[in-house]
């Protein structure tokens, strides 16, 4: 009984400190209901998050593009009502616009406009930004130019035709479907300028400046102890009522505590405390196994080789290295569900249509069982003494990342190299991406679109996305932070951008991965997946591609008796002291 009482205090102090608990009793604004999405994330920013799977599962709550793609890999309306083209051959003239949801809002109540999307789409493109999505919009006129600093943001072709039209004017001839796909991706949601603007590092990391435009936007973050994820009321409807509306939006907030141990989480869920959780060790994945429900990311646990230096620079040494470990053997370490990485292009990607699987229609590229025999012979093609060379391997504080990293240890000291283990904080893991600062370095790959060139182009040159000095005259691209440069690559990657014809793009597409998956500046281990429990009293979650959920007709049966529950569980309490 005590542990129940600490529980729903617990609960309640959630409730208090971050929705308001008494301001409901006069005013039932709707549903409470507490789940676990992830571990706290640094930052709610939508441009980082392809080296963080975690990231796209919040932000996704957060945010809404112009279109988004379901569970099924369905393009589907977001912000855009309606498109359509205007396309004159003989001028060269090639425009898309898309007409905005004139009755959506950000949470504070003003309209998502069209200048949103031009906005975020310049951020993205700035040759100061670290974004493989640019390689997205390249096919928008002066959008590599951009990136590359040749040009202008004003030069880019899109603009703000009026608060509720946006023109998007192409190169040439471009694939609508191809592109309706593309900019459901989270990292070509709508941003504020006039609240990220002088504070890219920072805005997204507290609610102070912090505005959302989905069903549910960020509330009472505090970090290290919780975050309350509630309805945006300018949500599709006139931003100019002050009316609350139910139609939209069903529950009211979503408050999720961090300062629970995964024990007093679970205990709340067998105390029907908790509705939801997504997040789980191995040990809980495995008490809870029959109840758990798992989904494919399109996200893989990937390790980038340092390729501008010695050994990592012979390409012989990073494919032995791929292929002495064990993929099996890493998925089980890691285990909940997760598959082991048979490409590097992960599951739920299209192929040269929507219907097909670009996975099964490439194959095997990896070999999932560990090749340990041919990996000593590449070593000795590649004529080097692997005992002249200590591999650091750069991970994340991740319990999974180092129990991987420990395994790896143990494989390439078995090639002969010397192995020393790093795992860093968030902050310095991603100032040692950047700045090259590894020899080997352990993340999540996110791919942005449900297209494998998502995956792939940015280990072109061209479409690497990485920052630009424009200082320097003669740098107008830069290589991708593994520092991988290889001509036929960089060619392969250019003759897909421009295949309109979507049958050889994806020959050239398979192509590449195959070419990747012999040059490995990159490697794939596992392919994450999601698990999650969700109690059979909230209805109507649904699930997007990329595996965000989505809770905006969200409904817990009885919730007036659940806070009245907490109620009682408080008033007991109280009367035991």
């Amino acid at each position: 009984m005590k542990r129940i009482i600490a529980l729903a205090l617990a609960a309640l102090f959630v409730f208090a400190t971050f929705t308001g608990c008494a301001k409901r009793d006069e005013d039932d604004k709707g549903a409470v209901i507490p789940i676990y999405v992830t571990d706290e994330i640094r930052s709610y920013d939508p441009i980082p998050m392809i080296y963080e799977a975690e990231t796209v599962l919040n932000t996704g709550i957060l945010f809404e593009g112009l279109t988004y793609i379901d569970d099924n890999g369905k393009v589907q309306k977001g912000v855009a009502k309606e498109w359509y083209t205007k396309i004159n051959e003989e001028r060269g003239e090639y425009f898309l616009f898309f007409k905005l949801e004139a009755e959506t809002g950000w949470d504070d109540r003003r309209t998502v406009q069209a200048d949103d999307f031009v906005y975020a789409w310049r951020r993205v493109l700035s040759p100061e930004t670290n974004s493989p999505a640019a390689c997205l919009l390249y096919n928008i006129r002066n959008a590599k130019e951009l990136k590359s600093g040749l040009v202008t943001a004003d030069d880019l072709g899109v603009y703000a035709e009026s608060a509720t039209l946006l023109k998007v004017e192409f190169n040439g001839p471009f694939d609508l479907d191809l592109f309706l796909e593309t900019v459901a991706s989270p990292a070509l949601v709508p941003q504020r300028e006039d609240l990220v603007s002088g504070r890219e590092d920072s805005w997204a990391s507290s609610a102070d400046n912090f505005a959302a435009n989905g069903a549910l936007t960020l509330k009472g973050f505090e970090p290290g102890k919780g975050v309350t994820f509630q309805r945006n009321t300018s949500y599709n409807r006139d931003p100019e009522s002050d009316t609350v509306e139910w139609k939209v939006v069903k529950p009211y907030q979503f408050p999720v505590d961090f300062t629970q141990s995964e024990e007093e989480r679970l205990e709340a869920w067998e105390n029907k405390l908790m509705f939801y959780i997504s997040s789980f060790s191995k040990e809980a994945y495995e008490q809870y196994d029959r109840k758990i429900k798992t989904d494919d990311l399109l996200s893989s646990y990937t390790y980038f080789f340092n390729t501008t230096k010695a050994p990592f620079d012979n390409a012989k040494v990073r494919l032995a290295l791929s292929m002495a470990l064990d993929r099996e053997e890493i998925a089980e370490i890691q285990g909940m569900g997760t598959k082991p990485a048979t490409g590097f292009v992960t599951y739920g990607v299209h192929d040269a249509k929507a219907s097909k699987s670009f996975r099964k229609v490439g194959g095997e590229l990896y070999d999932t069982e560990a090749q340990m025999d041919e990996a000593k012979a590449l070593i000795k093609e590649a004529g080097i003494n692997p005992s002249d060379y200590t591999i650091t391997i750069t991970t994340t504080r991740d319990t999974a990342d180092i129990e991987i990293s420990e395994y790896v240890e143990t494989v390439w000291e078995e090639l002969g190299f010397k192995v020393e283990l790093s795992d860093e904080r968030t902050m310095l893991f991603q100032e040692a991406l950047y700045k090259g600062n590894f020899d080997v370095i352990g993340l999540d790959y996110q791919g942005l679109t449900t297209d494998a060139f998502s995956f792939l182009a940015p280990f072109a040159r061209a479409y690497s996305g990485s920052v630009i000095d424009i200082s320097l005259e003669d740098e107008t691209t830069k290589p991708h932070v593994t520092g991988f440069d290889n001509e036929a690559y960089n060619e392969l990657i250019d003759k897909a951008a421009n295949e309109l014809n979507m049958k050889e793009r994806a020959k050239l597409l398979h192509q590449a991965e195959e070419m990747l998956a012999e040059e490995c500046p990159a490697i794939a281990l596992t392919f994450n997946v999601t698990n999650y429990m969700k109690s059979g009293k909230l209805k109507n979650v649904d699930s997007s591609i990329f595996g965000y959920k989505i809770f905006t007709k969200a409904k817990l049966s009885g919730y007036q008796d659940v806070k009245a529950e907490l109620e009682a569980i408080e008033e007991a309490a109280k009367a035991a002291k």
